[in-house]
């Protein structure tokens, strides 16, 4: 750690250094086209690297190795430029996935109330129920758990993590489309629970919002992968992840 020198006295020696380092490495992502996602805030990887840079070496920096501080902190500003892409590439592209789902939950009036709320996750859990079961595992360990969504499918499905992270999208691109109901799925829930007389009465079906009632499509089968996940669970959670 630093003892002759205070944290800004530190940064007034060493901040440009830093920050020209994360240039050069900038610059390397820029020309390499294939290399960065697009959507990322290059300008904004740069600056968290740099202050992360500096934090660590004015931290863990001793002369006694005999590593000159320049050096150690051209090496340390790579590695976070290439850990800050990775964190902000993943951002990028959760954020792509879930836009659709944002937009179908805007158009539901979801204001967060709890009334509200009461509407539109049994919509969530009804649309969970109709993705296959593999994909309903996917997206079970991936709301628990981001990072380790990839591990714990490939080992569950036995396919491979690319599998699993294409997967991931297209689950998240069919969602809002699995709200949606027909009229005959309407239909098929007033049958279900209000008997026939209430089916067939069209103007019921005019006046309908699907409200807390709104279960029957599915919901009861069990997962066979994995009886133990829980749609309603699952619906919560995807709320909580959209409206984060």
């Amino acid at each position: 750690m630093m003892n002759d020198l205070t944290w800004d006295e530190f940064c007034e020696l060493y901040f440009d250094t830093a920050k020209k380092y994360a240039a050069i490495n900038i610059q390397k992502l820029r020309k390499n086209n294939g290399e960065f996602d697009k959507r990322v805030d290059l300008d904004y990887v740069a600056d968290a690297a740099v202050l992360s840079a500096l934090e660590k070496v004015y931290e863990h920096f001793d002369s006694a190795r005999g590593v000159k501080i320049t050096t150690l902190l051209s090496t340390i500003v790579h590695n976070e430029i290439v850990d800050e892409m990775k964190k902000e590439t993943k951002k990028a592209s959760i954020q792509q996935d879930i836009d659709g789902l944002k937009a179908a939950i805007r158009e539901s009036e979801y204001d967060g109330s709890g009334e509200a709320r009461e509407r539109l996750i049994p919509r969530l859990r009804t649309a969970i129920a109709k993705l296959s079961p593999s994909d309903q595992v996917i997206l079970s360990y991936y709301l628990a758990d981001k990072d380790s969504y990839v591990a714990k499918s490939v080992q569950a499905l036995n396919v491979n993590e690319g599998y699993v992270s294409v997967r991931r999208n297209r689950i998240f691109e069919r969602l809002p489309k699995l709200m949606e109901m027909t009229r005959s799925q309407y239909r098929q829930i007033f049958y279900e629970l209000e008997g026939p007389m209430i089916a067939g009465d069209s103007s019921s079906l005019r006046n309908y919002i699907p409200g807390a009632e709104f279960t029957t499509i599915r919901t009861h089968v069990a997962n066979p992968i994995m009886p133990s996940i829980n749609l309603d669970a699952m619906a919560a959670q995807l709320l909580a992840l959209v409206c984060e």
